[in-house]
């Protein structure tokens, strides 16, 4: 591992324990980090994050899995595993799972490469209670949720206020939501490019990665230092390195 490397996958663990502090939901239980999400079992909404070089022992897995179990959800941890490599062993040992591993990826200002000049396709920041509405609809759909709630739409607003952004992509001319993505409240110049969906009749024309493109140029203006994002397939390397991404790292998942 280089020196920039370790720098950029240690800036990205901080932020990940950082924007957990901005959670209702947060909580410490040493050498962890968590959050619950009070309205929603959703695995990727709850789950721990170990401190950079955590060595665990069984007392502590079995005080997680608790913690879990009395708030009646799943037992999950999301960390870089390069960081905390003593971690994974304790855990396997005490029933968890490993999931395929997220590519992160990160751009500059001269990498991105994405077009958005696509045809029949208008972009806005999204602000108002009808647009962020139609943006969770876009994401939830995209990622197999069935309904779009008002939890989902303040979730997102309360984003735009602490200082993150949502984009939505419409066919020109209608309210129609062709895609969405957000990036999450910068902190200490780091900032997570995520949730990007793309309807299903829009997939293939280049949405998604001139999402991401938009909003990672849209937070380097705004003074964002390390923009980056998660992905979870080979072609979604494929696509977000088109747009001016490259990988730097990996994201481990583990549940139990």
């Amino acid at each position: 591992m280089t020196i920039h490397t370790r720098t950029a996958l240690g800036r990205v663990s901080a932020y990940l324990r950082a924007r957990m502090g901005l959670q209702s939901g947060q909580m410490r239980l040493a050498p962890f980090t968590l959050t619950f999400d009070a309205a929603s079992a959703e695995p990727s909404r709850n789950y721990a994050t170990p401190d950079d070089g955590a060595a665990l022992d069984a007392s502590a897995v079995a005080a997680l899995i608790a913690s879990f179990e009395s708030r009646q959800r799943t037992p999950r941890l999301e960390y870089i595993g390069e960081l905390a490599p003593a971690v994974l062993p304790c855990l396997l040992s005490a029933g968890f799972m490993a999931e395929p591993p997220l590519s992160l990826m990160t751009c500059t200002r001269t990498s991105l490469a994405a077009d958005g000049d696509l045809a029949g396709v208008e972009w806005l920041l999204a602000e108002r209670e009808a647009d962020l509405h139609a943006a969770a609809y876009v994401q939830n759909a995209a990622y197999g949720v069935a309904e779009t709630t008002e939890t989902d739409v303040e979730r997102l607003s309360l984003l735009v206020d602490q200082g993150g952004a949502v984009a939505l992509a419409r066919a020109c001319g209608s309210k129609s939501a062709l895609g969405a993505g957000l990036y999450s409240p910068p902190l200490d110049g780091v900032t997570e490019i995520a949730a990007i969906g793309v309807h299903a009749d829009a997939r293939g024309r280049g949405v998604g990665g001139a999402v991401a493109a938009l909003l990672a140029e849209h937070a380097l203006v705004q003074g964002v230092e390390f923009p980056f994002l998660m992905t979870s397939r080979e072609n979604e390397d494929r696509v977000y390195g088109k747009a001016g991404f490259s990988r730097f790292g990996e994201l481990l998942g583990v549940m139990r």
